[in-house]
């Protein structure tokens, strides 16, 4: 059974607002001074201990950052998001097509499982990989590995496509031998897109994407 291993933050939802309001929020907890916009753009996709160290923190500031970035971004952040136009219709139109569909996201479980709630994605998904709020699974290519071992349809890898915005996707991806389309729509820049296996421009654009990839082999 062909497989979608598909990201959630810059893929099917535009969580950003939330994100970065939280991000902001826990570093003035912290009274860690803010960093500039060109590096608040970079701050969905990886994990955000990883984000608070590259400002500089040791571990466990970048923990205790993480803590107060969950406390906020589970208040209110979670809900300052939208889905992007046209990915319900994509996903509704992948299960009708026989494929099977896995998340593959950093973002929390808990939050992962919510937001596709609220935005009548989850149905459409076969299982959910996502990264631990409070656990050793945080990386992309945990999460990913933590898919492939639970998928309900075991799939070879050769008969995967995994669908992000980021070069932790693709680099996640290639661990496998895992083929990476960057969506344009997403958070990534185009040094990133120019490493994908292929990029593709809109919603409408990925589904003859795949349209094609299903009827190649």
């Amino acid at each position: 059974m062909k497989t979608l291993l598909i990201d959630v933050d810059g893929t099917l939802i535009d969580s950003f607002p939330g994100i970065r309001d939280s991000f902001l929020r826990a570093l003035d907890d912290m009274g860690v001074e803010r960093p500039s916009e060109e590096f608040v753009s970079t701050i969905a996709g990886p994990p955000m201990e990883d984000t608070m160290m590259r400002l500089g923190l040791d571990r466990a500031d970048a923990q205790r950052g993480l803590s107060l970035y969950l406390d906020h971004y589970g208040d209110t952040g979670w809900v300052n998001s939208a889905p992007f136009e046209g990915m319900v219709d994509f996903l509704a139109w992948a299960k009708e097509a026989g494929l099977q569909l896995a998340t593959a996201t950093s973002k929390g479980e808990g939050f992962a499982r919510a937001t596709l709630e609220r935005y009548h994605m989850l149905e459409y998904f076969d299982f959910l990989a996502a990264a631990q709020e409070d656990g050793p699974r945080r990386t992309k290519e945990k999460v990913i590995r933590y898919a492939l071992d639970n998928l309900p349809h075991p799939s070879d890898p050769s008969q995967m496509l995994l669908i992000g915005d980021r070069i932790h996707d693709i680099e996640g991806a290639q661990a496998f031998t895992i083929p990476a389309v960057l969506v344009q729509w997403g958070y990534g820049t185009p040094q990133e897109q120019a490493l994908a296996h292929d990029v593709v421009a809109s919603p409408q654009a990925l589904k003859e994407y795949v349209h094609d990839w299903i009827h190649s082999s």
